[in-house]
């Protein structure tokens, strides 16, 4: 409820207007019954409802107004509609009030998850957040409007209690005693609903997953054939969550026939204890039936109501653990934004870093090195080497267990971190496009790109010519990931895409690493004619295409072992990165040959 209340504050008190507005009426309503039980001809004077009767005789008296059935009706038809309109704006208010505390959690633990840190990130399920943003806020949004209608029908059944106890205070508290002991025995049944409730959310989360990885997969589902496996699983999956629905609702429709028979329990005793006991008179009786027809379907409708809420509270609170896990685990928020550009470099100083969680051994171990501005600068090694565990940590996706990375001298800094992200233009193996056109690709790098501008960058990346002859041009919707065009087209977009930001930093981390000869011919030329326009950082094992980068780095195991020029590496007979050319085929001349190629003997 506190939630709700922060989220919607002044809507909640509106509601609480209307809602005690509701109970006014609906009382004001139940008083008038009396004027009309006596108009009709019951005797109501000299029982509880005299005073009644003489209050409204009294008030039709001082407006000058004769109290006949006409007028009683007519002022009954007054109420009852004033309490119909306001009802149709509690209904709208309340579901107002739902969506709007479902869109305001739904944005939160949107914005958690995305400040959450890169390794949090990581490690968790993506199709369960998808699961907790779509499905399981359908379920809160349930469960809200299972709320208010509880304090609603609680607050307009105030009227129907007042007037039962002014009528027998005895037979009130009668059917409240019978009333609390019926929920007492049907206890169990709420427990049911909120293990129910915490059963449905994992078997709904299992089957939001299977989905998301199985349509991700049936390609390769389909390639090995194992599509029959898949449409096994997915039905073990849903079997799982019917079997929950069907339970749910068993429980559901169990507590609503112990209710219904326990009503009507409860009004025969009513009738019987108040003709047979009691002798109360036959129109408070006729008015505490009405009453109590009115006040049990309220309480049982109540009590259900609670229980579907109780079922639901599973999906608010899987929800709110989630976000605050990412909160905890959000990265530090900038108190500050500091300007600046890259213009000297950027330098490890003894980094060390390790995903803990694997109990494994540091992925990078004391490293030292150097990324100087305006150089194309390549990270070489084999694979589990480290070197996309670099790429993360320059871009501050990842922070060091121990050392430093500096930029321009000065540490990479929370303080920094959004403006020098600014900076960079990130290609990855992983290139990932919306099913939208070439041109949003292309805009959703850099917003306010002009035309010349969106066509330079393509240019650039050697991707003008492919893009010209799609059917549509710019305007072309690549479908789903993308999955229209080659994957060498799209690691030409998604170069376009980081070169429209215009980097001073320019990372490729194993960007050419699923492409053809062509495309990866292509990207390297267009890499290449970037070469001392902006400083490049290329990740690889491709080593093929860092032949003219001014340093590279080889890593083994996470260490630095060799550094150096392409000529100068590969003249090291016994180097590392000598046999790793070697074992891609790659023609390495002896450190005589390549002296003999410099530095050619005298002619007589």
């Amino acid at each position: 409820m506190a939630d709700l209340v922060g989220a919607v504050s002044w809507r909640v008190g509106l509601t609480l207007g209307l809602m005690v507005c509701l109970s006014l009426t609906e009382g004001f309503g139940l008083l008038l019954l009396v004027p009309l039980l006596q108009l009709v001809g019951l005797d109501v004077q000299q029982s509880s409802l005299d005073g009644i009767a003489q209050f409204f005789s009294s008030a039709f008296t001082a407006i000058g107004m004769r109290p006949n059935l006409i007028v009683v009706l007519g002022l009954y038809v007054l109420v009852i509609s004033m309490h119909a309109l306001l009802y149709r704006s509690q209904v709208i208010l309340n579901f107002t009030l739902q969506h709007a505390f479902v869109a305001s959690l739904r944005q939160r633990l949107y914005r958690s998850i995305a400040e959450a840190n890169w390794l949090f990130f990581s490690r968790s399920r993506a199709s369960d957040f998808m699961h907790l943003l779509t499905t399981e806020m359908e379920r809160i949004g349930e469960a809200t409007d299972h709320l208010l209608y509880l304090i609603a029908t609680g607050m307009v059944t105030i009227p129907y209690i007042v007037f039962a106890l002014r009528l027998s205070a005895v037979m009130t508290v009668l059917v409240f005693t019978c009333g609390v002991g019926l929920m007492w025995l049907l206890r169990g049944k709420t427990r049911v609903a909120r293990v129910a409730g915490e059963e449905l959310s994992r078997a709904m989360s299992s089957l939001y997953a299977s989905v998301t990885e199985h349509l991700g997969g049936m390609k390769t589902a389909k390639s090995y054939g194992a599509e029959d496996r898949h449409a096994d699983l997915f039905a073990t999956l849903t079997e799982r969550v019917r079997r929950t629905y069907v339970h749910t609702v068993r429980n559901g429709t169990d507590l609503n026939l112990w209710l219904d028979i326990g009503s009507v329990l409860v009004l025969s005793l009513i009738v019987y204890i108040s003709f047979e006991v009691l002798a109360i008179r036959t129109a408070e009786v006729l008015l505490l039936l009405f009453l109590y027809a009115r006040i049990m379907p309220k309480f049982s409708n109540m009590l259900q109501s609670y229980q579907s809420f109780v079922n639901l509270l599973a999906a608010f609170t899987g929800v709110k653990q989630v976000q605050v896990r990412c909160e905890a685990a959000a990265e530090p928020r900038a108190e500050r934004v500091e300007d600046f550009r890259l213009r000297q470099g950027i330098q490890f100083g003894q980094v060390s870093f390790g995903y803990r969680d694997n109990g494994s051994a540091p992925v990078v171990w004391n490293l030292d090195l150097i990324i100087k501005t305006g150089q194309t600068t390549a990270i070489v090694g084999p694979s589990g080497a480290g070197k996309s565990t670099i790429a993360d940590l320059v871009t501050g996706l990842l922070v060091p267990d121990q050392g430093r990375v500096l930029v321009d001298g000065i540490p990479l800094s929370p303080q920094r971190m959004k403006t020098w992200r600014d900076q960079i233009g990130y290609v990855s193996q992983e290139t990932f496009l919306f099913h939208d056109t070439v041109r949003a690709n292309l805009l959703w790098a850099r917003t306010d790109a002009s035309e010349e501008e969106i066509n330079q960058a393509l240019r650039n990346a050697a991707a003008a010519d492919f893009v010209s002859r799609l059917h549509k041009g710019l305007e072309t919707v690549l479908g789903d990931r993308g999955v229209l065009v080659s994957a060498g087209e799209r690691q030409r977009l998604a170069l376009a895409q980081a070169l429209l930001r215009r980097p001073s930093l320019l990372i490729l981390d194993e960007a050419m690493s699923n492409v053809d000869s062509e495309n990866e011919r292509q990207i390297r030329s267009a890499v290449e004619r970037l070469h001392g326009t902006m400083t490049i950082l290329v990740i690889t094992h491709r080593l093929s295409t860092i032949r003219n980068a001014d340093v590279i780095y080889v890593l083994e195991q996470g260490r630095l072992v060799e550094s150096g020029t392409w000529d100068a590496l590969v003249a090291e007979d016994n180097g590392r990165f000598r046999a790793l050319c070697t074992s891609q085929g790659i023609e390495c001349p002896s450190a005589a040959e390549l002296l003999l190629a410099t530095d050619p003997p005298l002619q007589n």
